[in-house]
């Protein structure tokens, strides 16, 4: 009989340990977020005053509400609360039988709640939260049902009690994994935007406009509004929690045999990942909300290329080779929504020194002379050159563009919207690991360089500007490199150095003809030049 109370009784001391401490986790991250602005902030027990204050004050209900408002910070609260007493944290009693399906079903039963307690009490500003809050969780819901698929695949199972153990990746071999940080990438992101942080949303704005999650609660006060704003603070302890323990070896059963040591190194861990979601936040800008499902898209398609390199890949000396054929991957997909032509250019130089460095690798385990020449050819024509003479001649053309319609892609729109790009590049890539497999090459690099061809290929399609086809081609460029060491192939020397210096005479002349035509026609939009042929 004891035995069954304190397994009861041990995650009901786990919920009340998380919701003790969750108000003291959003004052260290506010602490932090206001010494990167230069200011001395609250003090980091500030939320505790807070939620005490709100208790103590009354309740202003609408006439136009109905039971709904009332009962929705009620049931969000108790949602959280089952889900803190369900994670093992402190003790490894699960006395409900949770799996992790279930446990991200208990945030979307809150985030339904208080997305119907918006609607329910009429006002626009709540209709807009809760339109936006749905909108944010047709693509946050399967980003994480994604990834419960790729821990199903280790083989760890969904098991919140498995996985808290911290068997799902082997350590310290996980850190040489990709689908280690893909997936804690993909989660990482989602877990901004589940809990409202910036890029996402704003916590602390003003602007009824741009609010989220504040807008839909902006009715409320009193112990109501203590409620969310206590659970909303357990919300993000207990997600913090949730990725502690995927990604990081810190439970297991030794944590478990001594509570009190375990509770320490548990919030040890807490405030550091606190502090690093503060810092990201004081880093980052709030996005746009058409660009905030580029950045959930981009989580999606991450999920999915862990679960692709997960199974395949071993956590061993080799896996550093796959981490940077994964960068190579991610940096195109990256491409097709990032802003300015300077970060584009950035995004090239990082794809091409992963290019390198395979290609070190390669060289230092044949030892081959061609192998070298090879490594030396792609530092000085793709790291060096190449990158060197873009920003070069796109600065030039900056300079004399005083009074004329700026050369940057950023003022010039897609015709395929970014979020449809990026899911046709999730097509791509599974149609790259589709034509590895049928061709039987036991290879992760191989599926890597089809899927950068092939997205190399659709940035010149759908990208009108002269400058991003110029460098959706070399990205194709950086794949055809890459083939050959992917089916371990051997290419003379001669006819390497002399494609390289062909793309290099081909860039030379494409910016020195798009310099021409900016200077004539004021314009790089290729579907304007082609009309403006057609009218003539």
């Amino acid at each position: 009989m004891v035995l069954e109370i304190s397994s009861f009784i041990a995650p009901a001391l786990q919920a009340a340990f998380l919701f003790a401490f969750a108000p003291l986790l959003i004052g260290i991250m506010h602490k932090v977020k206001a010494r990167f602005q230069g200011r001395i902030g609250a003090p980091i027990y500030q939320p505790y005053l807070d939620i005490a204050k709100l208790l103590l004050k009354g309740v202003v209900v609408s006439p136009t509400s109905s039971w709904v408002f009332l009962m929705a910070p009620v049931l969000s609260f108790s949602s959280i609360l089952i889900a803190a007493a369900a994670l093992p944290i402190l003790f490894s009693a699960n006395p409900f039988g949770m799996d992790l399906v279930m446990f991200v079903y208990l945030f979307a039963i809150g985030r339904f709640m208080t997305s119907i307690a918006g609607l329910d009490i009429g006002s626009a500003f709540g209709g807009i939260g809760a339109s936006r809050e749905m909108l944010y969780a047709s693509l946050i819901e399967p980003v994480l049902f994604a990834s419960i698929v790729f821990f199903s695949t280790l083989g760890s199972g969904v098991g919140l009690g498995t996985l808290a153990a911290g068997t799902s990746f082997a350590w310290p071999a996980a850190l040489l994994s990709p689908a280690f940080w893909l997936a804690a990438c993909a989660l990482f992101i989602v877990l901004l935007a589940e809990t409202g942080r910036l890029p996402f949303d704003n916590p602390a704005t003003h602007l009824e406009l741009t609010m989220v999650h504040e807008a839909m609660v902006l009715d409320y006060s009193g112990p109501l509004l203590a409620l969310i704003e206590w659970a909303n603070a357990a919300k993000i302890a207990v997600l913090f929690t949730l990725f502690i323990a995927l990604f990081t070896p810190v439970f297991s059963t030794a944590f478990w045999a001594n509570p009190a040591q375990s509770a320490a190194l548990f919030l040890a861990a807490l405030i550091v990942l606190a502090i690093l979601t503060a810092s990201i936040e004081s880093l980052t800008p709030k996005w746009r909300l058409f660009r905030i499902l580029e950045l959930l898209t981009f989580s999606l398609i991450l999920s999915l290329l862990a679960f692709f390199f997960g199974p395949a890949t071993p956590l061993n000396s080799g896996g550093a080779l796959a981490l940077l054929s994964a960068a190579m991957l991610i940096l195109p997909l990256y491409f097709i929504f990032s802003a300015s032509f300077n970060r584009r250019i950035t995004i090239f130089l990082l794809q091409s020194s992963a290019l390198a460095l395979i290609l070190l690798s390669v060289a230092l385990d044949s030892g081959s002379i061609d192998a070298y020449w090879r490594l030396g050819s792609t530092i000085v024509f793709k790291v060096i050159l190449v990158p060197w003479l873009l920003l070069r001649s796109f600065r030039q053309m900056e300079k004399e563009s005083v009074g004329k319609p700026h050369p940057d892609p950023i003022f010039l729109a897609s015709p395929l919207s970014t979020p449809k790009a990026l899911l046709v590049c999730s097509v791509l890539i599974v149609m790259s690991y589709s034509i590895s497999t049928i061709l039987g090459v036991h290879s992760a690099l191989l599926p890597v360089a089809f899927s950068i061809i092939l997205i190399g290929a659709f940035i010149i399609a759908i990208k009108s500007h002269i400058f991003l086809q110029m460098l959706g081609f070399l990205i194709l460029e950086n794949g055809l490199v890459l083939l050959p060491v992917a089916l371990s192939l051997r290419v003379p020397l001669l006819g390497e150095l002399v494609a390289f210096i062909d793309t290099m005479i081909l860039v030379a002349v494409s910016l020195f003809l798009a310099s021409k035509i900016q200077d004539v026609h004021e314009s790089l939009d290729s579907v304007r030049l082609s009309q403006m042929i057609e009218t003539k």
